[in-house]
C-alpha cells in the first residue's frame, strides 16, 4: 500500500479499473480517459501491452501532477503451441515519467467460440458478457471473469494483482 499522498493518474473512467488501483494501493486515483492507441478488442498479448503503456504514459501528460500514471488494458490472446486455447488477460502499466514498468493478471481460458468470434471483428468483448449475462455495462463490474467464476474472480481482482505487480518495483527496497 501506498502512502495516501501519493497522486495515481488512472487513465480511464472505468469503474472495476478504479476499483482495482483503490484496492491495490489505497489511493483513490485522479481517473483520466486517454486513447490506449491500440484496438478496442486487443487480440494479442503485445497489442495489450502496448495499449496499457501508451494509457499510462498519456495520463502522466495529461495529469502531470501526478505521481504516476497507470494504463489498464484487458486483452485476450490464442496460444497456438500448448493449448490452442484463448485467454483473457489485464496488463498494467506503471509510468512516473523516467521507469515503466508493467504487470500481468491471471491468463484466464475463455470459451473457445467466443475467442472466434472475436477474430472475426465486429465486437468486442464486453457486448458477448453482456449478451450471456443478460446484463449491460459489465466491462464496469464483474466482467467476463465474474461471468465464467460466477462471481469467485471479477474483473476488478485480476486488475488489482496486475496494479501490485506492476507498482512493487517503485516502493519496494528489493528494487532499488
Amino acid at each position: 500500500m501506498f502512502k495516501t499522498e501519493v497522486r495515481i493518474a488512472l487513465g480511464t473512467n472505468n469503474h472495476a479499473k478504479r476499483d482495482a488501483v483503490v484496492s491495490a494501493t489505497g489511493v483513490e486515483p485522479i481517473c483520466h480517459a486517454v486513447p490506449s492507441g491500440v484496438s478496442d478488442q486487443p487480440l494479442t498479448e503485445d497489442e495489450t501491452i502496448l495499449g496499457a503503456i501508451t494509457r499510462a504514459k498519456n495520463v502522466l501528460i495529461a495529469v502531470p501532477d501526478a505521481d504516476f500514471g497507470l494504463g489498464l488494458e484487458g486483452g485476450l490472446t490464442y496460444d497456438s503451441i500448448h493449448t490452442q486455447q484463448w485467454y483473457l488477460f489485464s496488463v498494467c502499466a506503471a509510468w512516473d515519467g523516467k521507469q515503466l514498468y508493467v504487470g500481468k493478471g491471471l491468463y484466464f481460458p475463455i470459451p473457445h467460440e467466443i475467442g472466434e468470434r472475436l477474430l472475426q471483428g465486429g465486437t468486442e468483448l464486453r457486448h458477448i458478457i453482456d449478451e450471456l449475462g443478460s446484463t449491460v455495462g459489465s466491462n464496469h463490474k464483474e466482467g467476463a471473469y465474474g461471468l465464467f467464476t460466477n462471481g469467485r474472480i471479477t474483473r476488478s481482482d485480476v486488475f488489482r494483482d496486475a496494479v501490485i505487480a506492476a507498482l512493487t518495483p517503485f516502493h519496494s527496497a528489493l528494487y532499488k
